[in-house]
């Protein structure tokens, strides 16, 4: 495995996915199945592919895997600003949802919000993996035979 094409297609994903993620109008790609995140892992693996002229199935998904919990943990960090996670969910919906409805959203304790962004990091490596799986399969289709 090429380790510098492996972190070049681990981060691109992660960014893909932090993109998909979390810009306007972009994030509802995430409303079809969660296909920002796994579909960032795909994208990883086809890079590296692209990069290296091989890749099998082990290192696909350990690529989607890592992509995903490099943006899942970005996205914690990011939460911290207000522009990720439930904090980035909640300003907004500020600007969609009237005011008088978002009254009571402000009491939410601040330890729920925490189990549910890393929560996010772990969904995140989850469906990485299974991106990192999808585009190990695709893009090395054949299998190996043993010899005996």
């Amino acid at each position: 495995m090429n380790t510098k094409n492996f972190w070049i297609a681990a981060s691109s994903g992660a960014a893909a996915s932090l993109l998909l993620a979390n810009l306007p109008y972009l994030g509802f790609v995430n409303c079809l199945l969660c296909a920002g995140f796994w579909g960032s892992a795909v994208f990883a693996v086809w890079l590296y592919r692209r990069l290296t002229g091989t890749v099998s199935v082990r290192e696909a998904v350990k690529l989607g895997a890592v992509s995903g919990l490099i943006a899942g943990v970005i996205g914690l960090l990011l939460s911290f600003l207000g522009v990720a996670g439930v904090q980035g969910l909640m300003k907004g919906l500020e600007g969609i949802i009237p005011a008088q409805d978002l009254q009571g959203m402000e009491q939410i304790p601040a330890w729920a919000g925490w189990i549910i962004n890393i929560m996010g990091v772990v969904v995140e490596f989850g469906l990485g993996a299974l991106g990192g799986l999808i585009g190990g399969s695709i893009f090395n289709p054949k299998p190996k035979t043993v010899k005996e």
